[in-house]
């Protein structure tokens, strides 16, 4: 299978490789900021609460009280 897709690959124009390598980048870039922003969100401890979590909250907390 890997085989067949370099000999695809090497079969193309050199403007569409040039596409391909192009389009392959950018996957490579979006994949890497997306696993950063998951692993910023992994990495916050369950305890941690930022004043607009806080916020939010206590807001929803005041809403329900009678």
């Amino acid at each position: 299978m890997r085989r067949e897709i370099i000999n695809e690959y090497q079969r193309l124009n050199s403007e569409d490789q040039k596409t391909f390598r192009r389009w392959l980048w950018a996957n490579t870039v979006v994949g890497a900021i997306l696993l950063a922003g998951l692993i910023a969100l992994a990495s916050k401890s369950p305890g941690d609460k930022s004043g607009s979590t806080a916020q939010n909250a206590t807001i929803h907390t005041q809403a329900k009280l009678p």
